[in-house]
């Protein structure tokens, strides 16, 4: 039976500190701080699309790692949650092997059948604590939108607030261009961004919300470049994916950037340093997932259905850091 002091204290942290100053910085640039140059991709490989208990892999769009129990998740367009093993051979990836898999739904208040699936965002609470078994997850669901807290086991525990405008479905410019990133920050609580901006705003300039009521805004790489995941970084800094295409009718590309929150302005309009000038080769394509792994190693899964010539890829890259 879930305990319901431990889910208000979970909501209250998740809620965030409502009365610090919304213009205060999210944390204190260290290690990966005013420091991000430039990213280096190092490897890539195809998963089959025969996944665990008989569940297919495909259409990615959501990855979290817990280094506590040594897992990558990911989530589906479909309403699956994915376990993987990982095994980095120095900058090589050596496996990712699909050991468990499990159909998820969330329910959303507002939507006919009362139940959601297609899950686009996903970050892991409690994952590096030091301490097994009880890692969460935040989901977020581009079909409510609404964002819910599960166990690794798939299993609904409740859903989050959703700050201001984000709570109504006809806010958003399209039906599919919903919440589609989410992280957590101690300071500010949950970080979500939808893919495109909410209608009556500028539609080259991307905003992110947080839990509290904060919000911050800065410059889309391309005017119709889309917001495809976040990831909080050491330094309590974000790195960015956006999903480009560099020219008209191209290729998907992924485009990494780092959003410094220090150098932002008092208004919170930020200028986001661009990792990659000229995007590497393994980065031209449809790139939704991103999680980190290590200080500075992470990866990124291609959402790819069964009907695509390519399979699923992961990306292994690493954040390139001024000393």
């Amino acid at each position: 039976m879930t305990n319901p002091n431990g889910i208000r204290r979970m909501v209250n942290r998740l809620a965030g500190a409502s009365m610090l100053l919304a213009s205060t910085a999210l944390t204190t640039p260290s290690a990966v701080g005013a420091g991000a140059e430039r990213l280096e991709a190092l490897d890539s490989t195809e998963v089959p699309a025969d996944g665990a208990n008989g569940m297919r892999i495909e259409e990615f769009s959501g990855l979290a790692w817990d280094e506590d129990e040594q897992l990558l998740y990911a989530v589906s367009d479909g309403g699956v949650l994915h376990h993987f093993r990982v095994r980095i051979d120095g900058t090589r990836i050596a496996e990712i092997q699909p050991i468990f898999s499990v159909p998820i739904a969330a329910t959303a208040a507002g939507v006919s059948g009362g139940s959601v699936a297609n899950a686009e965002g996903l970050t892991a609470l409690d994952d590096d604590n030091g301490k097994q078994s009880d890692t969460e997850l935040l989901i977020a669901f581009e079909d409510g939108p609404t964002i819910v807290r599960f166990t690794p086991q798939g299993k609904q525990i409740g859903a989050i607030p959703l700050p201001g405008p984000l709570a109504d479905g006809k806010q958003y410019s399209k039906k599919n261009s919903r919440l589609e990133a989410v992280a957590f920050d101690k300071r500010h609580g949950m970080l979500t961004a939808p893919e495109r901006p909410l209608k009556g705003r500028p539609e080259d300039r991307h905003t992110l919300y947080a839990a509290d009521g904060t919000t911050w805004s800065f410059a889309a790489f391309q005017p119709d470049s889309r917001i495809k995941a976040i990831q909080k970084l050491p330094d309590g800094n974000l790195l960015v994916l956006e999903r480009t295409r560099e020219e008209k009718g191209g290729a998907a590309t992924a485009r990494l950037r780092y959003l410094d929150f220090a150098a932002c302005s008092a208004d919170r309009e930020c200028h986001l340093a661009e990792l990659s000038a000229v995007p590497d080769a393994m980065l031209v394509n449809n790139f939704e997932g991103l999680a980190r792994i290590s200080d500075d190693l992470f990866l990124m899964v291609t959402d790819k259905t069964t009907k695509d010539a390519e399979p699923t890829t992961f990306v292994l890259f690493r954040a390139i850091t001024a000393k």
